[in-house]
């Protein structure tokens, strides 16, 4: 299962408390950055949970 953004916590990555940590964490480049937003490219993510537990804006979940 991969993971999901809710887009009105995340607040785009210029904003994120944490300066885009979760795509800094993801080794799969499962989460990118896409013109100053987040992106889940699906086919990568392992279902490691280390963007969920990292995320300053509880921003990500499990879809």
């Amino acid at each position: 299962m991969t993971v999901k953004i809710n887009y009105e916590k995340c607040g785009n990555i210029s904003n994120c408390p944490g300066e885009g940590l979760c795509i800094k964490l993801c080794e799969q480049g499962a989460l990118i950055d896409e013109g100053g937003n987040l992106k889940v490219v699906d086919e990568n993510c392992d279902d490691c949970d280390l963007c969920i537990a990292n995320c300053p804006n509880q921003a990500i979940s499990k879809g």
